[in-house]
């Protein structure tokens, strides 16, 4: 995708904005403990409703969370020392949650599908996490690098918070509309954001 043409030499002052109001990474570091479960959950609820996530956006992402980060202390770290690193990405489409973790690796997408009638007939507790995470989230992507195992959860936005942000995007650009010079503005202006929101 092509972004517009931003003449006068103000690429970087709007580049800037827009990846200000519309891109937002966020990242906290935490020891890999049970007690840090909670501080993780307020840290997402605080990053979702500070960016317009729904309701069900934020629990969606705090209830994949949880399991990912207790997987993360009981069989990357075996309940040793370590921390979890969190960064967190939000964009017009999508929201994006890494875990970051140096403990033993593990993928996720290796595991086979669970059968819940047979936890259910069997009467098995736990072992589900990967289930639900499945189920709350569009794609689980996991990575062995040089910092360590990255766990990339992504969930797209619902349409109606789309549409919110792309009129907030659309009135912020307005601002600007004096002063630069767009190749077929309206009609590539969504675009162009977009753009900015990926690179």
């Amino acid at each position: 995708m092509k972004p517009i043409i931003i003449q006068n030499g103000l690429t970087t002052i709007v580049r800037k904005h827009v990846v200000k109001s519309f891109f937002i990474p966020k990242k906290i570091v935490v020891p890999a403990t049970a007690d840090s479960l909670p501080r993780i959950r307020e840290f997402i609820t605080k990053v979702g409703k500070r960016y317009r996530l729904s309701k069900h956006e934020i629990n969606a992402f705090k209830i994949s969370i949880d399991e990912a980060c207790t997987n993360i202390i009981k069989h990357g770290y075996q309940d040793n020392s370590g921390n979890i690193k969190l960064r967190v990405s939000i964009g017009v489409d999508q929201m994006i949650v890494e875990l970051i973790d140096q403990g033993k690796s593990f993928d996720p997408n290796l595991v086979c599908e669970a059968n819940v009638q047979d936890y259910v007939s069997s009467g098995k507790k736990g072992g589900l996490g990967i289930f639900i995470m499945r189920k709350f989230l569009d794609a689980i992507d996991y990575e062995v690098t040089s910092i360590g195992n990255i766990l990339r959860l992504t969930k797209q936005r619902q349409q109606v918070a789309r549409n919110r942000d792309q009129q907030h995007f659309s009135a912020t650009f307005k601002k600007f509309k004096s002063r630069l010079f767009f190749n077929n503005y309206n009609s590539q202006m969504i675009c162009c954001g977009e753009f900015l929101l990926l690179t």
